[in-house]
């Protein structure tokens, strides 16, 4: 069974989406909304229109799926990294994925994470992006950190790996961090 997923709104300078895609939307009655604003990026404005909704309708804070942004263009990815480590101080949950990763802010401070091993691993990483240096601590992985310096300087922990016996990972860290797992390939 196909599904097909459409969105509630497209909200962008447009200035790279096809004619043929924005009839198809606006065909299916999706809500596009062109935003010339060339101090903010397309996904900046997306989530400003999503803080709009909740603000309106006195929701509580949509979990958000960025779904693509960390591959292509590597001034956009850089981008992105850097708007959801400021997001971090304004939303709960803000995951980025992409065909082979899931990737989200842990803020300084000590974080369990739950491993569903059906879905992530083996590999991930902890990346000091966005911070000069962080003090790490870990459980849960094949290479513990103890108290170890991060910092692109110095030390990043990528290539490490989940330990199938392990359901959760503890992380503790003195600054914000990237935390990223790979995710399984589904057949």
């Amino acid at each position: 069974m196909v599904r097909s997923y459409l969105p509630d709104l497209i909200k962008g300078d447009l200035d790279s989406i096809r004619y043929d895609v924005k009839e198809h939307y606006t065909s299916k009655g999706v809500c596009i909304i062109e935003d010339t604003d060339q101090y903010s990026t397309d996904l900046m404005k997306c989530v400003s229109a999503l803080e709009e909704k909740e603000r309106k309708e006195g929701l509580d804070q949509y979990v958000i799926i960025l779904l693509g942004g960390l591959s292509g263009r590597l001034d956009q990815t850089v981008h992105t990294l850097s708007y959801l480590h400021k997001l971090r101080k304004a939303r709960n949950c803000v995951y980025a994925v992409t065909d082979d990763n899931v990737g989200w802010v842990l803020d300084e401070g000590e974080h369990l994470i739950k491993i569903d091993h059906a879905v992530l691993g083996p590999t991930c990483g902890l990346l000091p992006v966005g911070v000069g240096s962080t003090i790490l601590s870990t459980t849960g992985l094949r290479w513990n950190l103890t108290d170890t310096e991060s910092s692109f300087d110095g030390l990043v922990s990528t290539s490490n790996h989940l330990v199938p016996e392990e359901n959760t990972v503890w992380i503790k860290t003195s600054k914000p961090i990237w935390w990223c797992a790979e995710l399984r390939k589904t057949t």
